[in-house]
């Protein structure tokens, strides 16, 4: 039986109904928070000291590509479609199942050591299990499938028969969906613009079959929308709409530009979006309106995407941006601190169905916890927590990550990694994967 842990003199962020912030201690058994208290006393614990850190629910990356990570610096100055077509696709073909692993590895690796704790990932259309296994054995919270891509004229290198895409997704969802506490599949038909008509309404009946949830790309674009609407006469998420998938467990990643109809759908059908907020600045898709989804009711995550459209996996980037780019648009009180950290904790779990488990630091749910330290120049002075968490602290600044109350990061290193390893062999990889 694992010992129990016991958080000590943090202050805590705790994201709760009432976000309560208040210096104390968390108690750590097998994987729940078991207490929460100003002081807390246990024999038997093993004592963390969080004095001088924030200590925040674990952070929740919606939408991550793992497979991706080795193209880092491959593929910038340029928008989505060419984007996708000149790189990342021939690159996602190239992958053999171990430069997958490597990949999969070095994304973990940065994305724990900077607090996150569960993502919402889109893998390639091959290796998918082999990716799963890596994911297994590294501890981290994950729900995400293989990508899907059918649509013959435009998916490249990646096209699959829509028999083979939807029979490996089936057979991985047995494999895969719930094999432990840690890992939950979800289907993930790229984009309409790759996936046939055929492919998306399966899609739609194998979500109602086992319950799994649709992850996919749209509005991200202004080529990519109009592309989708002379292949289908439809706006991205109109076209959803009308293919029946749009529902509460459907996650949609971007959604810069969304008409004012299909704001209402999302509404009315309780479908999520995940900002990303680099990635959209990189590829030039725009600014997606983030504050005025939220102000209808819309459900809204976070996530840095793949590593070569931003290029790091930082999530304090990510709310960093979000909290900058709707001053802009909507003035200077929009997207205060608070709102920002929230779409990394308790509205990231409540867009994956999961606000019961994690996003906040409450007695009962699961000690997914994240101690990011103070005592860095552009952090030490600043009092307000949130002000500190989202402008000025970063995922250097992350001393301790807890994952369903296993530590896979103690004292800023990796307790599941040998880190040298990992990133010579990304490297390697790296190196075959981009040879002429």
């Amino acid at each position: 039986m694992s010992k129990p842990v016991l958080l000590k003199g943090g202050l805590l962020v705790t994201m709760n109904t009432k976000r309560e912030v208040f210096k104390g201690d968390i108690l750590i058994e097998k994987n729940k928070i078991a207490k929460i208290a100003k002081n807390i006393s246990h024999s038997e614990a093993r004592v963390v000291d969080a004095k001088n850190q924030f200590v925040i629910p674990g952070l929740i990356q919606s939408h991550i590509h793992l497979c991706q990570t080795l193209g880092r610096g491959m593929a910038d100055d340029t928008q989505l479609l060419d984007w996708l077509e000149t790189c990342i696709w021939p690159m996602e073909s190239r992958h053999s199942a171990k430069s997958i692993q490597a990949s999969a590895k070095l994304s973990i690796l940065e994305m724990q050591k900077a607090g996150t704790t569960t993502i919402m990932d889109m893998a390639t259309v091959h290796h998918t299990n082999e990716l799963l296994e890596t994911v297994e054995e590294s501890g981290l919270r994950y729900l995400g499938g293989k990508c899907m891509m059918d649509r013959k004229e435009h998916s490249g290198p990646l096209y699959e028969t829509t028999k083979d895409s939807l029979k490996e997704a089936e057979d991985l969802i047995k494999s895969w969906h719930k094999k432990n506490e840690l890992i939950d599949y979800a289907l993930c038909p790229r984009f309409a613009v790759s996936c046939t008509e055929d492919l998306l309404l399966a899609c739609g009946d194998l979500q109602k079959k086992y319950g799994v949830m649709i992850h996919t790309h749209a509005a991200e674009n202004k080529d990519e929308i109009a592309l989708v609407k002379k292949l289908t006469g439809y706006d991205n998420i109109a076209y959803f709409e009308k293919l029946n998938l749009l529902n509460d467990k459907m996650i949609i990643a971007h959604g810069v530009h969304v008409t004012d109809e299909e704001v209402e759908m999302l509404v009315q059908r309780k479908a999520k979006i995940v900002h990303c907020p680099s990635s959209n600045l990189k590829l030039a898709s725009g600014i997606a309106p983030i504050e005025s989804y939220r102000k209808r009711g819309i459900c809204v995550g976070i996530g840095a995407d793949g590593a070569p459209c931003n290029n790091c996996l930082d999530p304090f980037v990510e709310i960093r941006l979000a909290a900058l780019l709707q001053k802009p648009l909507f003035g200077s009180e929009a997207m205060p601190a608070m709102s920002a950290l929230e779409m990394a904790t308790i509205d990231g779990a409540r867009a994956l169905g999961k606000e019961d488990e994690i996003g906040s630091l409450e007695v009962g749910k699961l000690a997914d916890i994240v101690c990011v330290d103070r005592s860095h120049p552009s952090v030490c002075t600043v009092e307000n927590p949130y002000s500190a968490l989202v402008y000025s602290c970063s995922g250097r600044d992350v001393a301790h990550t807890f994952i369903n109350g296993k530590q896979v990061v103690k004292n800023f290193k990796s307790t599941i990694y040998d880190e040298e390893k990992v990133k010579s062999d990304a490297i390697a990889h790296t190196k075959k994967l981009f040879k002429n």
